[in-house]
């Protein structure tokens, strides 16, 4: 929204802010609706460069077309698992990829977890 535009709700007794901020979002919630609404692009984008229509993709995953149209349509009602899904079947690299990315989550996440647990439960009782 432009600068003037929210100046001028302002002025006329309005409250401007974000989705999040109006809906009391945390930044976990925030990440996970930003990242369903990406996923379903993701999905339109895979399924495009693979020349799959959603016919195709649908029998792929096991779905309906339907069920496909929903998910590139950013339907709330759509589960990550049907996006996660979707995705693996667009695009068989996809699931190689997402492993390397577990991978380095998880590599970033435990790596201080071991050195406390090592300094701080180990050792001599006093």
């Amino acid at each position: 929204m432009k600068r003037a535009q929210k100046e001028r709700l302002e002025r006329a007794g309005w409250k401007v802010g974000t989705a999040s901020e109006l809906l009391g979002l945390t930044e976990a919630e925030e990440a996970l609706v930003e990242a369903k609404l990406q996923l379903g692009d993701a999905v339109r984008a895979l399924r495009a460069k693979n020349h799959l229509s959603q016919a195709a993709l649908a029998k792929l995953m096991g779905s309906s077309q339907p069920r496909v149209a929903k998910l590139e349509n950013r339907d709330p009602e759509v589960s990550l698992d049907l996006q996660m899904k979707a995705v693996f079947a667009a695009s068989p690299e996809a699931r190689r990829d997402f492993q390397g990315l577990v991978k380095k989550w998880s590599m970033r996440s435990s790596a201080p977890r071991r050195s406390t647990v090592a300094a701080g439960t180990r050792g001599r009782m006093p």
